[in-house]
């Protein structure tokens, strides 16, 4: 009864009638008077919020212009405005004075470990591949078999290679044979033939010479042919010409070999040398020794295959020191130093752990190389290699994948 008086003074009061006992609404405006009432209720609300707010609500909000307009009107602008009013009274309700224990700060606990994948390696491992295209003639290892620095570990085909080699060092001693002779200069009796061979000539010109001058004397008389004369000239120059090589021979042996022609020689020697070195270079390619002792720990080949310069045939390494090659991530590498524990796993050999530790951290970064089972890790980041150190006894093999747990505690 009461809440029908306060309708009914809401409706006479938006229909400027100032009477105690207005009359009865006609029929179907029940619901226009029941808008003026939220309207009034929530016009007070809104102008308890406008004295908060540094601007005016109120003046937007005048619904008794809108109802001078018509119900239909008023009550289309009540709908419009109403979530603004519920938006703004949350936000009236829900300021409340800042309370500094309100939000606690969350400490994030600072890791106690680095994680990392690694590979065993071996602190010495070599590839031994072919530096001679050819066929295997043999190979002279087996894998796990124990070589010592030099030992021979398989032989090519060279018996071509053999036989340059031959003839590289024949013809070196041709050459070393001639530089000698040549040094040593004549012997005696060759010296002594030479000088007996000028005597000859000179004797067999000085014949010549009398003859010509007693021709020369009778053909000034006429008694002597022209021919005959002719004759014995020309013997006279053969016999002169005889004596010049004879007197030049003499002295060229006296005055022992030119030094031209001994540095002709000398080079002749050195040129002879080397096609030995180059000749004994390409049968050593043809034969794969051991670069240092180890243990043979792959066999690539067999007996008769054929290979190409730079194809691998036999791993080598040394076993009794071996070590795990990890790559950190780069956000981690402040965090580690020389010296830290490590924890080594392998997923070949369950349940066993093997601790270690950092002995040598590299300088300089690089691309990732050990590329994780788990196609949801990333791989393509900067890491930086860090050795850790296995104990004697590890039965861990070479290039084995494992995982490093490094202790910062």
């Amino acid at each position: 009864m009461k809440i029908d008086k306060q309708l009914r003074s809401v409706a006479c009061t938006y229909s400027g009638s100032n009477s105690p006992h207005p009359s009865p609404l006609p029929e179907g405006e029940g619901v226009c008077y029941t808008l003026a009432l939220r309207e009034r209720a929530a016009e007070g609300r809104v102008r308890e919020l406008d004295s908060q707010l540094p601007f005016s609500l109120v003046p937007s909000l005048s619904l008794r212009a809108s109802w001078s307009r018509g119900p239909r009107r008023a009550v289309a602008e009540i709908f419009f405005l109403l979530p603004l009013i519920l938006v703004l009274l949350l936000a009236a309700c829900d300021s409340k004075p800042n309370d500094q224990h309100s939000f606690a700060a969350t400490e994030v606990a600072a890791p106690t470990s680095v994680y990392a994948y690694g590979i065993v390696e071996a602190r010495r491992h070599s590839t031994l591949s072919a530096k001679f295209p050819g066929k295997i003639e043999k190979i002279l290892v087996r894998e796990g078999e124990l070589v010592k620095e030099g030992q021979l570990l398989a032989q090519f085909e060279a018996r071509e290679l053999t036989a340059q080699v031959g003839v590289a060092k024949t013809a070196a001693l041709v050459a070393q044979a001639a530089l000698a002779e040549a040094e040593a200069g004549p012997r005696p009796r060759e010296i002594a033939a030479a000088e007996e061979e000028l005597h000859d000539a000179e004797a067999q010109l000085t014949k010549a010479d009398a003859d010509w001058q007693r021709f020369q004397r009778l053909r000034t008389e006429g008694v002597v042919a022209t021919a005959d004369w002719e004759q014995v000239r020309q013997r006279l120059d053969s016999n002169q010409a005889r004596r010049n090589v004879a007197d030049q021979l003499l002295r060229q042996m006296r005055e022992g070999t030119r030094p031209e022609t001994l540095a002709m020689l000398h080079r002749k020697l050195d040129l002879a040398r080397a096609e030995i070195t180059r000749t004994e270079a390409a049968l050593a390619d043809a034969r794969l020794t051991a670069p240092y002792a180890g243990v043979i720990t792959r066999k690539h080949r067999e007996d008769g295959e054929a290979l190409d310069i730079g194809l691998p045939v036999l791993d080598i390494a040394t076993l009794n020191e071996r070590y795990v090659r990890a790559e950190i991530d780069e956000t981690d590498i402040g965090r580690l130093k020389v010296g830290q524990a490590a924890q080594v796993s392998a997923d070949g050999f369950p349940g066993l752990e093997l601790a270690g530790q950092i002995v040598e951290i590299k300088q300089q970064m690089g691309p990732k190389k050990l590329i994780p089972t788990d196609p949801s890790k990333i791989v393509d980041y900067k890491v930086l290699d860090v050795e850790v150190s296995l104990p004697a006894d590890c039965p861990y093999p070479i290039k084995l994948p494992v995982n490093v747990r490094i202790s910062l505690e």
